[in-house]
């Protein structure tokens, strides 16, 4: 993973990063040696600065007549994201509590756009249960690269399994010589049966149809009886499937 997209992940914008990459390169410097160093306009830079101290990344000194910045340790990077993650956990029963409760209607959602489409996954963390997914392994790894990150860096259990069909090519036989274990697997689809560019994720009463033929997109499906037709569909598959 690049330095700039592990730091987003704290919510700093594109200049925010460049700033206190900047300043920890420099050491300590002014607006105007930041500016410089992050190539960045200065009233930019002072705007940035002033973001990133209030959110405790870097301190301001004040030497002589000159405003000196100064970044805070990269280990605070990782207590910022502990406290953050404490503040949603303790919020998050007052946010159940306003959740609409469903009627019982299919309700449908769609993702376009490249950038909104790791979106239509994140429940997935969140369910667990039995993860179904079928399609090119190319294809999620364009089209889904922030969820494949998640995937690798999860806890597997009975809890939470993986069960992958994929289209048959020398990467996913790869893929799944290095991932497959116990609660994690795939099976091949025949290369004659993959000439159409969709991918299938199944879990809880999800079921989500992505495509990047023409466009990116994503259709969500908040369905238990869609959701079941298709785990009948994908459990077939299944066990006709190549191990």
């Amino acid at each position: 993973m690049e330095l700039g997209q592990a730091i987003e992940g704290l919510g700093l914008k594109d200049k925010e990063i460049s700033a206190y990459t900047a300043l920890l390169e420099l050491g300590e410097g002014t607006v105007l040696q930041v500016a410089q160093k992050a190539g960045i306009k200065r009233p930019t830079a002072y705007l940035v600065l002033h973001s990133l101290e209030s959110r405790g990344f870097i301190a301001r000194l004040t030497r002589g007549k000159k405003t000196i910045f100064v970044p805070q340790p990269p280990r605070k990077l990782i207590s910022e994201a502990e406290f953050r993650l404490q503040e949603l956990r303790d919020a998050v029963p007052q946010l159940e509590s306003l959740l609409q409760k469903s009627s019982g209607k299919p309700r449908v959602m769609i993702y376009e756009g490249k950038e909104a489409l790791d979106r239509a996954y994140d429940e997935v963390f969140v369910i667990r249960g039995d993860m179904l997914y079928m399609g090119n392994l190319k294809f999620f790894q364009e089209a889904f690269p922030r969820t494949l990150k998640k995937f690798h860096y999860v806890t597997y259990s009975p809890s939470f399994t993986v069960r992958g069909l994929l289209y048959d090519s020398p990467e996913a036989r790869e893929y799944s010589i290095k991932f497959d274990h116990e609660f994690q697997r795939h099976r091949f689809i025949p290369a004659e049966f993959a000439q159409f560019p969709i991918d299938m994720g199944i879990f809880g009463n999800r079921t989500l149809i992505s495509s990047i033929a023409k466009e990116y997109f994503t259709v969500s499906i908040e369905s238990e009886d869609v959701a079941k037709a298709f785990r009948v569909i994908f459990e077939m598959m299944w066990r006709s499937a190549k191990e």
